[in-house]
């Protein structure tokens, strides 16, 4: 009977540990694109965007990094890329429209995990939100790129540092 006690204890023990694991994710805009066609809605990064996504392999220099989510456009994949190359890590898709989807799949599947979101300036505020944040911003300009937001989720206390990467 003590045999029993003292395993049920453990794996007890174990849940509340796991329960107490911190999820970190960052959440950058994507790095600048390349405006010289006003007509592509799906522009490249330019060369100061490509710039911003060898810093941000810079600036998380020795974080453990589990995984990269993206949207599907080619500003937001170029950003995630020079990191996923560097980690060996592929890009996992996003819905920019759907944050509870988003959210649910982090909490759920990297709970305790290290998680980069690569967005879109008129988003980033609403994954913050869907996690439960408030961003000390009221808005990210389309001019704005530095920004770099860390939430640190353990339990049901969700802590949100705001700065900024590259140049600003």
């Amino acid at each position: 009977m003590k045999r029993i006690l003292f395993v049920f204890l453990i794996l007890m023990a174990g849940q509340a540990l796991h329960a107490q694991e911190t999820t970190r994710i960052w959440i950058v805009r994507h790095g600048e694109k390349d405006l010289t066609d006003p007509k592509e809605k799906d522009p490249e990064l330019s060369a100061e965007g490509k710039e911003r996504a060898e810093t941000l392999v810079k600036y998380l220099k020795g974080k453990k990094i589990d995984a990269l989510f993206s949207t599907d456009y080619k500003r937001t994949r170029g950003t995630l890329t020079p990191l996923a190359s560097q980690r060996n890590l592929g890009l996992k898709f996003y819905n920019s429209k759907d944050n509870k989807a988003l959210v649910d799949t982090i909490l759920n599947d990297y709970k305790g995990k290290n998680v980069v979101i690569c967005s879109h300036s008129n988003r980033i505020l609403g994954i913050i939100a869907a996690f439960g944040a408030t961003s000390p911003l009221k808005e990210i300009t389309e001019q704005e790129y530095s920004h770099i937001f860390l939430l640190e989720i353990k339990g049901d206390r969700v802590k949100l540092k705001h700065q900024h990467y590259g140049k600003l």
